[in-house]
């Protein structure tokens, strides 16, 4: 993928990879702009980290846009520039995302490729800023792009850690100012023991170079906070979801009635898929999952934009 360095309509700056390629023979006649939304302590290297677990495989293949962005305060894009008292994290980082990332990659992107709409697609911490973005765009008639899917991953309702574990995470985390795993700690904590063999040596050998500091309010919120509010969000959303979760997911609890808990809560979206991935850990993109996994979210992407074209 193509790394970019946008300009955004308040003077911030987007920083990201994008997979813009022509059509090829099997191109759908209606076909999204797909948006990456990375997790925490990832950047959009987490789309394109290796050959093999790469979204611009299947953005080539299909003809089909892909752009995932850093979001805010990650590698080269500007943070945030304040949060409101009456605020958190994720619902200015939602903000941000209606308001002048999407405009943006919509513009830049979306239209010069002759995409029908935007499809998102989240990963962990970042499937908060998605379901609030599309909230927000839900209740804004005229919006400055279109939208018409959802596609989350690794994510339900509970965290997967107890309180302790917890608590320990963000004493330290607040000692440093910023979330970071101890070398060779992160590749178990997404992947699983190695000895499980669920995701390549090669990915498992780069785990600590794709990494990036976390910031330490947007885990603050998702502890002390996310729960309180996040379902007036999702109730809003009015598009097709897909949310998946792999059984050994090592951040959530993960079962299908786990991911069941979570999907509905999205009581006005037309379509809901509930993906429950036997023996998948936490990072399904980077897995020996993640060619299946991506294959079915263009799919499901390009489903969704035909359908509310042609229907």
């Amino acid at each position: 993928m193509e790394p970019f360095l946008l300009t955004l309509s308040n003077g911030a700056v987007l920083s990201g990879l994008a997979s813009v390629p022509g059509k090829s023979s099997i191109t759908a006649r209606c076909y999204p702009l797909i948006v990456g939304v990375h997790g925490g302590t990832y950047t959009s290297t987490y789309f394109d980290a290796a050959s093999n677990h790469s979204a611009a495989t299947f953005s080539r293949l299909l003809g089909v846009p892909f752009v995932a962005f850093d979001r805010p305060g990650y590698r080269d894009s500007s943070a945030l520039a304040s949060i409101a008292k009456d605020s958190t994290f994720f619902q200015e980082e939602g903000k941000y995302l209606h308001q002048y990332i999407l405009p943006k990659l919509w513009e830049d992107y979306g239209q010069p490729a002759g995409a029908t709409s935007i499809v998102l697609m989240g990963h962990s911490l970042g499937c908060s800023a998605c379901i609030i973005a599309v909230s927000l765009h839900a209740r804004e008639p005229e919006a400055r792009y279109p939208l018409e899917g959802m596609i989350l991953s690794g994510r339900s309702t509970t965290s997967a850690l107890t309180k302790s574990q917890g608590e320990a995470q963000m004493e330290e985390a607040r000692r440093l100012g910023y979330v970071e795993y101890p070398l060779g700690v992160k590749d178990m904590v997404m992947f699983g023991d190695s000895e499980l063999g669920l995701a390549s040596p090669h990915i498992r050998g780069i785990s600590d170079e794709i990494t990036h500091r976390g910031i330490l309010v947007e885990f603050e919120d998702r502890r002390f906070h996310w729960d309180d509010y996040w379902k007036d969000y999702a109730k809003l959303v009015k598009i097709p979801l897909m949310a998946a979760i792999g059984e050994r997911d090592g951040l959530f609890k993960a079962s299908y009635e786990d991911l069941k808990d979570f999907t509905e809560a999205f009581t006005n979206s037309p379509r809901v898929e509930t993906v429950f991935i036997p023996g998948a850990p936490h990072c399904l993109e980077l897995s020996y999952w993640g060619p299946g996994w991506y294959s079915r979210c263009f799919g499901f992407a390009i489903e969704c934009v035909t359908s509310a074209t042609l229907a």
